[in-house]
Formats: C-alpha cells, sequence, structure tokens
C-alpha cells in the first residue's frame, strides 16, 4: 500500500525524493492559494498585504523546524510527533475501526494489539497530551503522503488561521497600527520559529488565535455568536488536552476583559465605579467554578495542585537531561507567599531571559537578541510613559487590558514553573505577540495624545492671535 511506507524507527527522519518534489509542488500551490485571497480581499481590508509574507514566514519557520531538528538535534521531540502521526495514517489503512476508537478515546494499553510491524508503534502513548498530537496531526500526515516536510507546510497553512485572526482583532481596535502588529505577529523570531513546526507550541498557539477571535464576537463585540462560541468551545479543547496552564493563564485576562465591556457600557463615574468589582466578582466566581468543572480535564494544573506542580517543574527543569540550560531565580516553596517573592525575578525570566552573555549556542543567541530588542523596547516605552502613565492607557482600552493581563500574568506561570532556557523560549511563545503589542499600543497612545495636545495648543495659540 502506497502510504504503509516504511520507515526506521531511528532519532533520525529520512529526507526522500518526494519530500523535495512533493514540497515544491505544495509551496507553488499555496502560494499562489495564498495570493488569491490576499489579492480578494486587500481592498476591503489593506492588512491582507502582509497575509502572504506572513503565511510564507510560516511556512519557511516550519521548514526550518525540521531542518534543526533532523540535521542539527540529530532527533527530537517534532521528529516523534511526526513518527506517531505516521503510525497513525498506517493504522487507518489496516483497520479503520480501530483507528477510530484509538482517534476519539486515546490510547489504552491494551490497544497494542491493533498494531504490527506494517503499522509502527506509537513513541508518546505513555504522554496523554504529547500523544494527542497524533490524533489531530493524521489528516494533515495522510495528504502530506507521510513526509515530514509537505506535513508541516500543510499544518503551517491552517495553524496561520489562528495567528491572523489574533492580528485582525488586533488591528481592528488599532487600524493605524497594521504594520508594526504584522511584524509583532507574524515575524518575531521565537513566534514563525518555535510556532510553526511539528511541536505542541505551533499548534496551542493557532488555538489560542482562534480562542481570541472567537470569545472577541461572542463576549465583546457579539456577531454571528452560536458559530463563534462553537469554535470557542472546540479550541479551549484543544489547549486544554495539550497544554492545560495556557487556557488557566488566559481566563483571568479574558474575565476581566468581559467585566472591562461591560462596565464601559455603565454611564456615570461614580455607578462604573461602584459597578465594576461587583461584577469582577461575580465573573470571577464563574471563572473559579469553571475550572472547578473541568478539573479532571485540566490534570496536574488543577487548582488545588498549581503551587506543588510549579515547583516541581521548576525543579526537573535544572536537572542535566534537559541539556544544561538550566537558571534558577531562588529557592521556590508551594506557597502563595514564595510565589509572590519570586514573581517579578519569574516575570523577568520569561520576558528577557535568556540574556546574550547567557546564550551557550547558536539557537540561544538567536533568542538572546530578540530578548535584548524586546528589553530595549519596554525600557524605552516605560522612559516615556512612567509607570503612572501606563496605568492611565492600561483603562482606555479593554483589549489592551487584556493583552497586559494576560501577557504579565502567563510571563509570571511561565518564569516560576521553568528553569531551562531551552524549555522557556517554546513555553513563552504565547504571551510574545500580547506583550509586545501592549508595548507598541502604549506607545501609539502616548504619542497620539502628545499629538492632540500640540494641536489643541496650537488652535489656541492661533486663535488668540487672529
Amino acid at each position: 500500500m502506497f502510504l504503509q511506507y516504511l520507515y526506521a524507527r531511528g532519532d533520525r527522519y529520512q529526507f526522500t525524493g518526494m519530500d523535495i518534489f512533493y514540497s515544491l509542488f505544495l509551496l507553488v500551490f499555496i502560494f499562489y492559494f495564498a495570493k488569491s485571497i490576499r489579492d480578494k480581499h486587500i481592498e476591503e481590508n489593506p492588512s491582507y498585504r502582509y497575509f502572504l509574507g506572513g503565511l510564507m514566514a510560516k511556512i519557511v519557520g516550519g521548514i526550518m523546524v525540521v531542518l534543526v531538528y533532523t540535521l542539527y538535534y540529530s532527533g527530537g521531540d517534532t521528529i516523534y510527533y511526526f513518527f506517531d502521526s505516521m503510525t497513525m495514517t498506517n493504522l487507518l489503512f489496516k483497520n479503520f475501526i480501530h483507528f477510530g476508537d484509538v482517534v476519539i478515546n486515546g490510547w489504552e494499553n491494551y490497544k497494542f494489539s491493533y498494531l504490527d510491524s506494517t503499522t509502527g508503534t506509537f513513541v508518546y502513548y505513555r504522554s496523554p497530551e504529547s500523544f494527542f498530537i497524533a490524533r489531530i496531526l493524521w489528516p494533515f500526515t495522510l495528504v502530506g503522503l507521510q513526509q515530514m516536510v509537505p506535513t508541516v507546510m500543510l499544518l503551517a497553512l491552517v495553524s496561520f488561521g489562528g495567528v491572523w485572526r489574533m492580528y485582525q482583532i488586533f488591528i481592528m481596535e488599532f487600524p493605524k497600527l497594521e504594520r508594526p502588529l504584522a511584524y509583532t505577529f507574524f515575524f518575531l523570531p521565537s513566534v514563525f520559529f518555535w510556532g510553526s513546526g511539528i511541536l505542541k507550541d505551533s499548534i496551542t498557539l493557532s488555538a489560542l488565535g482562534y480562542f481570541f477571535y472567537s470569545f472577541y464576537y461572542v463576549f465583546i463585540v457579539p456577531k454571528k455568536v452560536f458559530k463563534n462560541l462553537v469554535i470557542v468551545i472546540i479550541s479551549a479543547w484543544i489547549i486544554i488536552s495539550i497544554k492545560a496552564y495556557i487556557f488557566i493563564g488566559v481566563l483571568p485576562g479574558a474575565l476581566i476583559w468581559i467585566v472591562s465591556k461591560l462596565t464601559s457600557k455603565i454611564r456615570g463615574g461614580f455607578i462604573r465605579k461602584v459597578t465594576f468589582p461587583l461584577i469582577m466578582i461575580i465573573v470571577g466566581l464563574s471563572g473559579f467554578l469553571l475550572l472547578n468543572t473541568l478539573s479532571e480535564e485540566l490534570g496536574k494544573f488543577k487548582i488545588d495542585r498549581l503551587l506543588d506542580e510549579a515547583v516541581v517543574s521548576n525543579t526537573d527543569l535544572q536537572s542535566d537531561y534537559y541539556g544544561g540550560n538550566s537558571f534558577s531565580i531562588g529557592e521556590i516553596e508551594p506557597t502563595v507567599q514564595s510565589m509572590l517573592i519570586h514573581m517579578p525575578l519569574a516575570i523577568n525570566a520569561a520576558l528577557f531571559r535568556p540574556y546574550i552573555t547567557e546564550a551557550r549556542n547558536v539557537m540561544m543567541m538567536v533568542s538572546g537578541l530578540e530578548n535584548l530588542f524586546i528589553l530595549l523596547f519596554t525600557l524605552y516605552v516605560l522612559y516615556k510613559v512612567k509607570i503612572i502613565g501606563i496605568f492611565k492607557y492600561f483603562n482606555k482600552n479593554s483589549l489592551l487590558t487584556f493583552s497586559l493581563i494576560f501577557s504579565l500574568f502567563f510571563a509570571f506561570a511561565v518564569g516560576i514553573s521553568t528553569s531551562n532556557f531551552g524549555s522557556l523560549v517554546r513555553y513563552r511563545i504565547p504571551l510574545l505577540p500580547f506583550y509586545v503589542s501592549s508595548l507598541i499600543i502604549i506607545r501609539y497612545l502616548y504619542e497620539k495624545e502628545k499629538t492632540e495636545k500640540r494641536e489643541l495648543s496650537y488652535s489656541y495659540y492661533k486663535a488668540i492671535t487672529e
């Protein structure tokens, strides 16, 4: 059978001629497909000028991940995810009933009887989160003819939709920032590289984009509510199934976003100030009940285990097994007091580390340069608007409120539970577009206010001198 092509279960993926020729065919097809979408929408939405470039960057990033893992690392999780998805497609052709059972219900050890020499076996059958990748990746592997580069190109094409939708929400709120926000969402090195390959990060980033976009059209600007609510539920399910902590990280900002939107409709400053905490309590309790309801799905990330798991993860990632790229923000205990004490160092680590001086290889050097840019941009914005100014702009736009809360809360969660640079640069991917976009928006609001004051002063001067 054509798709039951045999492959070695080593660390390395063996490239074939089909990888090259089918990849070139797909590249031409995707290019003209994306170009037709751009040309169709660019008149009514000028931001589509970045659609083709953004998609091509994502495809290039995905191919770079393949090359790095096969030629530089000589193996790794992206290879094993692909091997597991190959086994899934082989099982599809061997026995459709068994295939459906694995895809729908997941893995149990008795299902080893489903496999034989024609299917291969699974690598990540012990990890439900990692095995979930194979359960959703198999259609891409099937259409990609079980070739890795075509598979990653197809995954990049579909997953780009989530990132594009995130970008669209931001430019709907701030249409004059379409260029800098495009750079943020599509061309930040960490985002287009780690967020593009056959990795958990690319799938969860895309799912976060769909969740964010549809959440906006359910709770903030209601539009096609039922359809978007279904997308919210599906994307939340994907995020929770792969990386539940991302959903936990996004929830506080999302709840405050809803509250900000609700209170913004209330006339009268005093009534709004009185009503805000009341609505916040109601919505906060709703969020707490939601997390409790999802406790089984959240697994080790459920509320009563979060602090313990953060400490365990932080300690584990300092072991030599993870390549020696470890760092420490101090002795952490599973208590609220200890977490709060270490909060500034945790946020600093997630946003700005590894520093260039901490880079030990080429990959860390690229991340170090990116972090240097983010650090300098942060200092520049703080210098311009001051800390008090940030709070002022923070209250002016509910999207900015959500973006800052999510990025800083998520930075704290990642920084407190991660002590290995190799893991850190990947875990923080979801926060980067939101954090850098927040800086861009704050700078824009500052410059806009400054220009308006200047024009008002000029108008006043002109009026009194005429």
